[in-house]
Parts: structure tokens; C-alpha cells; sequence
């Protein structure tokens, strides 16, 4: 190796620390120890690590154009939906059956007791402490029925943010998620929608309810999906 590379070499050795410098006639070098390298590094890169934090966070923050992203497995679609509610600061809109209530219902009773205003249509058996929540048992069966086992879930987060999602028990798992503002109207009007239908059910004799049923009306839009 040409002395020139040798010298070049030590020379970056000795801006990373890991080497000492003796200027005498001829020059010196000594290696310094691995541990006290390793830790110039290790502090080196954590101030460097805090201050591109800093800057990043000076940047200005530009709202998404409601693009909407596409997810693809229970995993991705559950940690989106923790992510939405964690990161709610005035209220949340969710539609969420048993399935997934052990992953968001204890977040969902925290965002509450934040004081976040959380209404939870719940399709299934399960209970919160908390938020709002409506018994949506029966009509989650009925939707699994007519949607050849697939559940429709939704999480809205500040009328801004919107995850909607169909788990399958024959078909793939996939959802959006979305800042488009008639994406977060539609899903939010949807939970609405499918709540008041619950409440008005319950306050109807179930002979009313029945004789709604065999109503042309109602039969062409309850039609199974295959």
C-alpha cells in the first residue's frame, strides 16, 4: 500500500476518534481502545439523531390532499386503526366488532377518559366502560349474513382521518385509509346511519319490525351478496 493511502486512512481514523496522534519527527499513531470508539460513535450519531429531529420538526407541516392508501392484512389494518386513535384529539367515530375489541377497546375507553367525545357502534357481545357505545349484535349478524361473512369495520378520527375495512372469514383482508373529507363525512354518516336504524328497531313492537321486513322495499335492498 503506497504511503500516501496509509496516511489518508489514518487521517479518517483520526476524525472518527479511533485513533491518537503523536506529532513528533516521524509522526505516531496509537489505536485507541474499541469500547471508547464505540461510544464516540454511539454519542455522535445521537447528537446528530437530536438535531435532524429538531430541524424536521421546524419543517412546515402541509396537510395531505386526501389521498387515500390501501392496506392489506388484519396486522397493518389493526395497528392503523390504534395509530388513529391514539393520535385523536377531539373525537372518535367507530364501528368495531368482537374480533378486534381486544386491540381497540381498551384504547378506545382511554380516548374517553381523555375527554375525547367516542361513540362505538359494537357488533358483537363485547362492552366498553366509557365512550358511547350501541349493542349492535343483531345487526352485525344479519350484515355478516348478507355480506357472505365479511365485516365491515370503520374508525374516524377528528371527522378527518378514516380507516374503513373488510375483514373476511372466506375473502382477503383489506381497507382504505383516508384524509378525503367526503370519505370522513361518508364513513361518519354511515356509523350514524347504522346506529339510528338500531335505535328505531328497538323502539319498534316486533310485529312493526317484522311487517317492515316483508316490505318490497326492504327485501330488495336486504337481497343477500354473494
Amino acid at each position: 500500500m503506497p504511503p500516501s493511502k496509509i496516511y489518508e486512512t489514518l487521517a479518517r481514523l483520526e476524525t472518527k476518534g479511533a485513533v491518537l496522534v503523536n506529532h513528533s519527527e516521524p509522526v505516531r499513531y496509537t489505536a485507541v481502545s474499541p469500547k471508547d470508539v464505540l461510544t464516540f460513535l454511539k454519542d455522535k450519531f445521537e447528537a446528530d439523531l437530536s438535531t435532524a429531529q429538531e430541524e424536521l420538526a421546524d419543517l412546515p407541516k402541509n396537510k395531505e390532499p386526501g389521498l387515500v392508501w390501501s392496506l392489506h392484512s388484519r396486522d397493518a389494518i389493526v395497528q392503523a386503526s390504534i395509530r388513529l386513535i391514539n393520535e385523536a384529539k377531539h373525537s372518535v367515530f367507530a364501528g368495531v366488532w368482537d374480533e378486534e375489541m381486544d386491540d381497540l377497546g381498551p384504547l378506545l375507553d382511554k380516548a374517553a377518559v381523555r375527554g375525547l367525545d367516542v361513540h362505538v357502534a359494537i357488533y358483537g357481545t363485547s362492552t366498553l366502560t366509557h365512550p358511547h357505545t350501541y349493542d349492535m349484535n343483531e345487526c352485525g349478524a344479519s350484515a355478516r349474513l348478507r355480506l357472505s361473512g365479511r365485516r365491515l369495520a370503520v374508525v374516524v378520527a377528528d371527522d378527518d382521518h378514516t380507516l374503513v375495512a373488510s375483514f373476511g372469514d372466506r375473502t382477503p383482508d383489506e381497507a382504505v385509509r383516508t384524509t378525503n373529507p367526503v370519505m370522513c363525512l361518508l364513513a361518519v354518516e354511515y356509523i350514524k346511519a347504522d346506529i339510528s336504524g338500531r335505535l328505531m328497531i328497538n323502539a319498534m313492537t316486533p310485529q312493526a319490525f317484522q311487517g317492515l321486513l316483508k316490505t318490497q322495499d326492504m327485501q330488495d335492498m336486504l337481497v343477500h351478496v354473494e
